[in-house]
């Protein structure tokens, strides 16, 4: 359990005093910035700020609160900041600054901002993230491996998404800074990984400082950063992290014997602006401030790392041991860790997690050591959980895979992209990854129009396409010879054939309702002619687009048309407001639904209506009640890996099934192919023989004519039972 060192709201009166002062010089600023405001809404123009500047003789004044000392390089570029401010509104905006938690400690001051009592401040990521949890992403053990590639990400997509995520908190953020990597010092000598065990640490406020120093064995404690050396001197805390700076700044040294550079962490700050202050402010200035902003951060970063750089002679010359912690030491830190990204996904958001992922992975070089395999798929959009289960059941058969040695001598490593569902970003996935010199495989996703769109460009540049979920039959029924694409998933025409008659045993009264993609024309061709053949017609069809609007009348329809059984094609999102349509009706049909609606959070948006209406589900696979032993311990292995309490916690457990199959399929292919190349490999995937998979036995998988491997015998029905995807039969009735 942490400690708590934290008197963040001790007061005096001479405090008091101070600070009621302030607030009042805040009150006549607020006044002036409204009046100012008022003057400037009509200028869009640098000389129209001068001129009505020149004409009224107002000012605003700003207040910038920090945490480090005046001669910290968070200073210096807290100071280029006001400069900038002042020269580009030509003199509108005054920036005073508060160094070294003059007006307030960082969490008090994060608050001023959101009331409006403060107007800017620059604390460390980690004291915002109890407000965006996403935020601890940066401080992730050995996330980045240099500066240039921290600068990189923080100041692309994944850092712009971060920076969004403060707006509903009544905070804009306008650059990220840093403070650099941090190191670690002690009062005992530290040589390796071992001897953090049973250390006293102290960390900032997050919960993820505290696991990881949990896992090193440690024993986190949270101290007030001005509080620090005192707990240090004390013997409180055995040891701190921080960067080079703020150690040589805050004298932490003075109060330790030892500093061990570990670059385990990022250190970076956020120049944040309260929104109350930048939404009154006119255009024209907004944009100052958010210019000014990454203009002075990309200084204040020069100013730390040269700082930084300067620092080991300094510090080693005022008498603390300096050891530098080798490769094998940061490595063994790295992966006792490593997990903690699993158990924090869902607080930091997936979308998050898969963009920093993303982003890292494409900056990175690979190694002749490895052979890739890549994964296009929704992994951040409104079906992310479906990329997230077949990335997990890759991962698994990866885990079993690398451990016996891989293959050909070499590590099979994963490497997922985001195409949120839009074809054109599933291409440019495609062509990325048909640059890899060691691909050996592409995985796709949930999404059959975007895996339709690839097909060409699959063939042309012959890679081997592997589908664990997208089940539009012209997938893998595509007339393309040799054909590369290998499926363990649903077929349309398999799903129609399943589907109708469990209709038909409700009502022949029969409405299909469908996405307005290939894949619903797919399930369409197929529904239909297996309802023809039965001599029946649909009473309704009914077509909708992603974002339908007109779903009210939609259902309506279908009421007037007499149906009392709906079979549904779609994903998750149009899946749950067409659930919550159906649920108004006094009388609402059964709905019998493809799988598309597994790929998402569809129980939590669904809601109540999940009560009101007989909701039933094509599956292939389940791992509740499951008693197989394979399955028993491919769900061991999942909760310690995920960090999951039991199988129904499993997301999408049949992209994770179909995906975990595929990946050892293609490690027995290339074994029989004794080749890396993707046209060998495909040959022997249609030579595999008897396998012994986890959702079947495959006998065999696939031949040269038939390159889909489950049929209708493997298909089920289910249902959501407290929020849980459930075998029908296993369902309590």
């Amino acid at each position: 359990m942490e400690t708590v060192i934290d008197n963040e709201s001790d007061t005096c009166s001479l405090e008091y005093l101070m600070s009621t002062i302030v607030n009042y010089r805040h009150l006549f600023n607020v006044i002036v910035l409204v009046f100012s405001t008022l003057l400037y809404s009509g200028c869009s123009e640098e000389g129209e700020i001068s001129s009505h500047r020149e004409a009224s003789g107002a000012r605003i004044d700003l207040r910038l609160g920090h945490d480090l000392p005046v001669d910290s390089h968070l200073h210096r570029g807290a100071v280029k900041f006001a400069e900038l401010v002042f020269q580009k509104s030509n003199g509108v905006i005054n920036v005073e600054i508060f160094p070294q938690e003059t007006l307030a400690n960082d969490h008090e001051m994060i608050e001023m901002l959101r009331k409006g009592e403060l107007d800017l401040a620059i604390p460390p990521t980690a004291k915002l993230s109890t407000l965006v949890p996403s935020l601890q992403i940066i401080d992730f053990p050995y996330l980045f491996e240099s500066h240039e590639q921290a600068h990189k990400i923080l100041d692309g997509p994944a850092g712009t998404t971060l920076l969004n995520q403060l707006d509903i908190h009544g905070l804009k953020g306008i650059s990220f800074w840093e403070s650099g990597f941090k190191q670690l010092t002690t009062s005992t000598p530290l040589e390796n990984a071992d001897d953090l065990k049973n250390r006293k640490f102290r960390i900032m406020r997050s919960s993820l400082l505290r696991d990881q120093y949990i896992m090193w064995g440690a024993k986190p404690l949270v101290v007030d950063f001005n509080k620090t050396r005192e707990a240090l001197e004390k013997g409180i805390v055995d040891g701190q992290e921080n960067p080079l700076s703020t150690i040589w700044g805050m004298k932490f040294h003075t109060a330790q014997s030892n500093l061990i550079l570990s670059d385990h962490g990022y250190l970076s700050q956020v120049l944040i602006v309260s929104s109350s202050v930048y939404q009154r402010l006119p255009e024209n200035l907004q944009r100052v401030l958010i210019e000014s902003g990454r203009e002075a951060g990309v200084y204040q970063r020069k100013e730390s790392r040269s700082e930084n750089n300067v620092l080991k002679t300094k510090l080693a010359d005022a008498g603390i041991s300096v050891v530098t912690l080798s490769d094998k030491e940061r490595q063994i830190l790295k992966s006792r860790a490593q997990t903690l990204l699993e158990k924090f996904r869902h607080q930091f958001g997936t979308r998050i997690v898969e963009q920093f992922i993303q982003e890292i992975e494409d900056d990175k070089q690979g190694t002749p050591g490895e052979l890739i395999l890549g994964l296009d798929a929704d992994m951040a959009g409104n079906s992310a959980l479906s990329g997230l289960a077949i990335r997990r059941g890759i991962e698994l058969a990866l885990d079993e895979i690398n451990g016996q040695g891989g293959v050909l001598g070499k590590k099979l490593v994963l490497r997922a992209r985001d195409n949120s569902m839009v074809s054109a970003r599933g291409m440019q996935n495609l062509e990325h990854f048909s640059r890899e010199p060691n691909l050996v495989a592409v995985f796709c996703g949930i999404s059959s129009p975007v895996a339709l769109s690839q097909l060409d460009f699959v063939h042309q540049n012959k890679i081997l396409f592997l589908n664990p979920w997208a089940a539009a039959t012209g997938i893998v029924e595509n007339g393309k010879k040799p054909n590369y694409v290998f499926r363990v998933s649903v077929r349309d025409k398999d799903a129609a054939t399943f589907l109708i008659p469990k209709a038909l045993k409700e009502s022949k009264n029969v409405a299909l309702l469908l996405a307005n993609n290939g894949w619903g024309r797919s399930n369409y061709k197929g529904m239909t002619t297996e309802l023809e053949r039965k001599g029946i017609k649909a009473t309704a069809v009914e077509w909708f687009d992603w974002g339908e609007m007109k779903r009210a009348a939609i259902v309506e329809r279908i009421e007037k048309s007499g149906s009392r059984v709906v079979v549904f094609v779609g994903n998750t999102v149009e899946g749950a407001e067409f659930v919550k349509q159906f649920s108004k009706l006094s009388a609402p049909p059964v709905i019998i639904s493809h799988w598309g609606i597994t790929g998402g959070e569809f129980p939590r948006l669904a809601g109540e209506s999940l009560e009101k209406v007989d909701l039933r589900v094509l599956q292939t696979y389940s791992f509740i009640n499951n008693k197989n032993s394979r399955a028993r311990e491919l769900v061991s292995k999942y909760k310690k890996k995920y960090y999951v309490e039991n199988e129904a916690d499993i997301v999408a457990p049949t992209g994770t099934a179909h995906a975990y199959d595929l990946t050892l399929m293609l490690a027995k292919a290339i074994k029989k192919a004794n080749s890396s190349d993707m046209s060998k490999i495909r040959q022997a995937m249609e030579s595999l023989g008897r396998f012994d998979g986890l959702v079947r036995t495959y006998d065999p998988a696939f031949s040269k004519t038939d390159h889909d491997a489950l049929k209708v015998d493997d298909f089920f029905l289910a249902k959501y039972s407290s929020g849980n995807l459930v075998p029908l039969d296993s369902v309590e009735k």
